[in-house]
């Protein structure tokens, strides 16, 4: 049997079977579930007087409910379709959460304080006392919610009068309609009234930006800008060209100028005195006297020689004329300069090289007057269009306030038009789609408070099972034991219930269900080691209650109805009980043994073959000393030798430190538990100090476990009682025992 449990405290798991999830997670439900069962078992009584009182509270409560009458009405939503774009969103149903509707807005506005306070006024609704209703006190007796996933509000209203119910619900429903209507009135009555007041100060300053934009083109002298650029662009084309040829016509002047000039030797106002002085009546006299005399010293000179009186005098007379010429020259350009005859002479059929270089001089000053006047005017333009950018935007950014001023005034001129048509035909987006009936017949609502009563009765006991199970901190079941210690499982004994009768199971009912699970007991501590069973085996609990002493006797019974010789020592000396269960004297016990020196098998009683009970005896003053003694050890040594196995009913371990003494005596230690008994901080103690002993925890037995639990955790309990007797199976009729 002991095999087939779940193992703890180092014990193998047995792999002989496949381990499947989801056998696991049934057998985990099934535990948990059964688990929950035995909490309402053990706590029956208090969670059946909870449910009972619930359930008669409720039904005494539902003998005072008086017969309701419910009345009910719909109110339809619909988007409104505004003819005019001004009237959009006045009235139009929103909601700031993106995840809300709006109409779960509009519920709660259907019930505020405001509606619910002027339909009380309306119908002036009272109380039972005769006192005006309270919005809160109706808002109670109200029920206002969507109808599915349409746009319908359903408002529902019970009261013991039909008539007034209904009134209540289509009074509601109007107040609702015309506070809608009133509210998108109000909106555009505001609208209105902002729009008016705006105006004037819209209209004011669109007149100041004109103003502003009309100064700024009388300033820079703008009439249009984009033309401007582009008379602009074609007029610095038109002087670059005219700078281009005149530059050029300039350098050819120049050249012919400056060749001139070289040829002649004159600047140009020299040029210009020698010009009138060839025009002057004097010189030209002058001049044609010097050709005539020449004219005449050449015919002369043809007669006679240089030295002849006649070409002598005409020497003279041309000499004189030269020097009438050069002084003539002379007041006119100043001295040192040459003039030749030619260009004093007046030749009416060739160009005078004189003229032709005093007309190029004025060309070529005509020509850079020209040019430094078209530059000038190139300067100027280009000078404006530096200046175009930054007057265009500065035009814009004027004309742009001006743009929205214009706009805004023109909206609202259009707008305030648009909300005056929009006052007079202003309505709601709300309809009433359904008026509220006076109902014929009530209700009490008496089978919903009963059944709600049922409910919270069985929710209330139910928690208060848990609850008390909760305070109670005793480890109750198998599982929670395995979880809590961790040793190996050596067995499951179930719970006795008989209590006519007291013994050891295994000695009065041997071939019963009980009996066999102590023989099972002593074959797993057996074959727990081939090499060196334990033979010194000390038994003890975490507390009082748990049966170690019971577990201690039937499991010293069960070895020596095996033929083995057994040795069962009482070591609680403080509260013996084995003499209890074998029914024989505690006369003498381990304190005469241990003081006169005497022989065990002298001592000790023989309950049953191959048993020696030794008992603890008369109660000594110090236990613990006497335990602790060498004379103890020296009786443990010898019952090794005479005894095939020797059992140790000790003391609860964190009651005294009896355990933790003669558990340097042991070979090995045997943890008895029982569900129901046993507690966590008892559990964790025994952890402890079964820890400090140093000696090897041979396994747990968990005692006292009620029949189906026990057939749950054990197959051999579940499937092997009908392999013994009927009439001492444990199955139907299990023996009792004294629980220590």
């Amino acid at each position: 049997m002991v095999n087939s449990l779940t193992n703890n405290g180092g014990s193998q798991p047995d792999n002989s079977y496949p381990n499947y999830g989801l056998e696991e997670s049934r057998e985990s439900t099934d535990i948990e579930i059964a688990s929950y069962f035995q909490k309402l078992k053990r706590r029956w009584k208090p969670a059946l007087a909870v449910f009972l009182l619930t359930v008669v509270s409720t039904f005494a409560a539902t003998s005072l409910l008086e017969e309701k009458y419910q009345a009910e009405g719909k109110i339809l939503f619909k988007q409104k379709n505004n003819l005019l774009p001004v009237g959009e969103g006045v009235g139009e149903l929103t909601t700031f959460l993106n995840n809300q509707t709006p109409l779960l807005t509009q519920q709660e506005v259907i019930s505020s304080a405001p509606v619910l306070q002027q339909t009380i006024e309306i119908l002036k609704l009272t109380n039972e006392e005769g006192e005006t209703l309270t919005a809160k006190d109706l808002r109670r007796k109200l029920q206002v919610g969507l109808v599915g996933g349409s746009d319908v509000i359903e408002i529902i209203y019970k009261d013991s009068d039909p008539i007034q119910a209904s009134q209540v619900v289509n009074t509601l429903m109007d107040v609702y309609i015309k506070n809608q209507v009133r509210s998108n009135q109000a909106e555009t009555e505001n609208a209105d009234s902002f729009v008016t007041t705006q105006i004037p100060q819209v209209e004011d300053k669109l007149k100041q930006n004109e103003s502003i934009l009309q100064e700024f083109r009388t300033k820079h002298k703008i009439v249009d800008l984009q033309e401007e650029k582009k008379v602009l662009v074609a007029e610095l084309g038109t002087l670059n060209r005219q700078i281009a040829t005149t530059g050029s016509q300039l350098k050819g002047t120049q050249a012919q100028t400056a060749s001139l000039q070289k040829q002649l030797g004159l600047s140009l106002n020299q040029a210009i005195a020698v010009s009138q002085l060839g025009n002057s009546p004097t010189v030209q006299s002058i001049l044609t006297e010097l050709g005539n005399t020449e004219i005449e010293l050449a015919q002369e000179r043809q007669r006679f020689k240089d030295s002849h009186p006649s070409i002598s005098s005409l020497l003279e007379k041309k000499a004189n004329l030269r020097q009438d010429i050069e002084q003539q020259v002379a007041q006119a350009v100043g001295t040192g300069v040459k003039v030749s005859d030619g260009l004093l002479q007046d030749n009416r059929f060739q160009e005078n090289p004189l003229e032709k270089f005093i007309n190029l001089k004025i060309e070529e000053l005509s020509l850079q007057q020209q040019l430094s006047s078209t530059y000038d005017y190139q300067q100027a333009y280009l000078k404006r269009a530096e200046q175009l950018p930054k007057l265009e935007q500065r035009e814009r950014e004027i004309n742009q306030k001006v743009e929205t001023a214009r706009s805004t005034y023109e909206n609202l001129l259009s707008t305030q038009q648009e909300l005056q048509i929009l006052r007079n035909k202003q309505t709601g987006n709300a309809e009433i789609i359904e008026q509220a009936i006076a109902p014929e017949n009530g209700s009490t609502g008496r089978m919903a408070l009963m059944l709600l009563g049922i409910l919270m009765g069985l929710l209330l006991s139910n928690l208060t099972a848990i609850y008390l199970d909760m305070q109670d901190r005793t480890i109750k079941t198998i599982a929670d034991i395995k979880k809590k210690l961790p040793y190996k499982v050596l067995g499951i004994v179930p719970i006795n219930e008989l209590s006519d009768r007291q013994g050891v199971l295994v000695q009065q009912e041997p071939d019963s269900y009980a009996s066999e699970t102590y023989r099972m007991i002593q074959a797993n501590l057996k074959f727990m080691t081939t090499q060196r069973p334990p033979k010194v085996i000390l038994i003890t609990s975490s507390a009082p209650g748990e049966g170690k002493s019971t577990v201690t006797a039937n499991l010293a019974a069960a070895i020596a109805q095996l033929g083995r010789r057994v040795l069962l020592i009482d070591g609680d000396l403080r509260k013996s009980s084995q003499h209890q269960l074998w029914g024989v004297s505690n006369q003498v016990g381990i304190k005469d043994l241990v003081t006169n020196q005497a022989s065990v098998r002298d001592v000790a009683s023989k309950p049953m073959a191959k048993l020696d009970l030794l008992t603890s005896g008369m109660i000594p003053p110090n236990p613990l000393a006497l335990l602790d003694s060498n004379e103890m050890g020296e009786l443990v040594a010898k019952a090794r030798k005479e005894y095939d196995i020797v059992l140790i009913d000790a003391p609860p371990l964190p009651v005294t430190a009896d355990v933790l003494t003669i558990s340097k005596l042991v070979d090995g230690i045997v943890f008895v538990s029982r569900p129901g008994v046993i507690e966590h901080e008892s559990a964790e103690l025994a952890i402890e100090a079964l820890e400090s002993t140093r000696q090897k925890v041979l396994g747990m037995v968990i005692n006292g476990v009620n029949g189906k639990e026990c057939d749950r955790y054990s197959y051999s309990a579940k499937y092997g009682k009908g392999y013994f007797s009927d009439k001492k199976s444990s199955d139907k009729t299990k023996s009792s025992t004294i629980t220590v």
